[in-house]
């Protein structure tokens, strides 16, 4: 990961200390660390995303197929993108 780097001081119980020394060489649990919180962030984000969708309100179709619906809602948003652009 690039980036600028910060020293961060993180308390961890002595026995995921040891398995993390005893698995990394010293020159790359750094790395191997900021990897394992940069996936975890991920992961959190999706479970939060997805918890998200859960619960989104349903929307009324009105009887009509789910996938027309969607294509006539993303085409109402590309002409409405498209608008703004010929404002500007």
């Amino acid at each position: 990961m690039q980036g600028n780097k910060v020293r961060a001081a993180l308390v961890i119980s002595k026995s995921v200390k040891d398995e993390l020394e005893e698995a990394i060489p010293a020159g790359k649990r750094s790395q191997f660390v900021e990897e394992a919180i940069a996936d975890a962030l991920l992961k959190e984000a999706k479970r939060n995303a997805l918890e998200s969708l859960k619960n989104l309100p349903a929307y009324d179709t009105g009887g009509r197929d789910s996938v027309e619906m969607l294509r006539q809602m993303r085409s109402e948003w590309a002409d409405h993108i498209a608008s703004r652009h010929r404002q500007g």
